[in-house]
């Protein structure tokens, strides 16, 4: 059973006003990155934006269509961990959304991780474990300890995307492929054997240079902003959604996950499709 895209949305979002560091959190950071042989930065953690993924999980259902069927999958990904452990935006989703879904959270496969929730979605909607899912994917800059996540500086931005699916009824059915242990080289190469011959739209994120891949004639590539690493991509996607309905043209998404540095360390590449040129109404 295959799962189309039936809704997205996407929501950036700024820093609060400077406070004092919360002393619970100063005390589990500061703990932590002595642990790991780093330091907690107190002042970067009273600056920083502080936006919990339940802050941006309820402005994503604000930005969304309204939800009224049963959700019967709800899966947070993110790279970075959420900076306030007191609270879980899994367990505000299952509130918040109508039916008894099953939930859980996706983390530590850095970039990747909303194809492999969309690729385990995939596999309840098979199972028939579920009919309806919702997927979200979060980039926070709040962590405190160094090194920290890749945006910092007072005029970083958190983000969130989020997208409805079903696997009955209208929408742009998706698939989603994963490879692990490639050289770059061979991530752009293979990257390149996926794209099909006719038009088409490619959303590149990270790690991803679109002249090695070789992007052929009829392939329109748009780069993901580096601002957003983990949900760059799906922020596109979902900002472009009705011209991409429109077109009515396969659009692929992609990010390779490199592990370590240089060209001969192995990544992994992760790739959707969401085909609007098959989207029923």
């Amino acid at each position: 059973m295959t799962l189309r895209l039936t809704g997205a949305a996407h929501r950036a979002f700024t820093g609060r006003p400077p406070a004092p560091a919360d002393p619970f959190l100063a005390k589990i950071y500061s703990d932590m990155a002595e642990l790991y042989g780093t330091a907690f930065d107190q002042e970067r953690f009273e600056h920083a934006n502080r936006n919990t993924f339940t802050d941006m999980a309820r402005g994503l259902l604000d930005a969304l269509p309204p939800v009224r069927d049963p959700v019967g999958l709800i899966v947070v990904a993110s790279a970075v961990p959420d900076f306030e452990p007191r609270v879980s935006a899994v367990s505000y989703l299952t509130d918040a959304l109508p039916g008894t879904p099953q939930s859980f959270a996706l983390s530590d496969q850095g970039d990747a991780a909303p194809y492999t929730a969309l690729r385990l979605a995939g596999q309840y909607a098979a199972e028939g474990q579920a009919d309806r899912v919702l997927v979200t994917v979060f980039d926070q800059t709040t962590v405190p300890a160094n090194p920290g996540p890749p945006r910092q500086g007072t005029d970083a931005r958190d983000g969130a995307a989020a997208l409805l699916l079903s696997a009955e009824g209208p929408g742009a059915p998706t698939g989603v492929r994963q490879y692990g242990g490639l050289t770059p080289e061979d991530a752009h190469v293979l990257l390149r054997e996926a794209l099909p011959g006719g038009a088409a739209t490619l959303l590149l994120g990270g790690g991803l240079d679109p002249e090695r891949v070789a992007v052929p004639a009829g392939v329109t590539v748009e780069r993901a902003s580096a601002e957003f690493p983990c949900s760059g991509v799906w922020g596109l996607l979902a900002d472009r959604l009705a011209d991409f309905a429109e077109q009515r043209l396969p659009v692929f998404l992609a990010d390779y996950v490199p592990q370590g540095t240089g060209e001969e360390k192995a990544g992994e590449l992760s790739f959707c499709v969401v085909d609007f040129s098959a989207a029923t109404a």
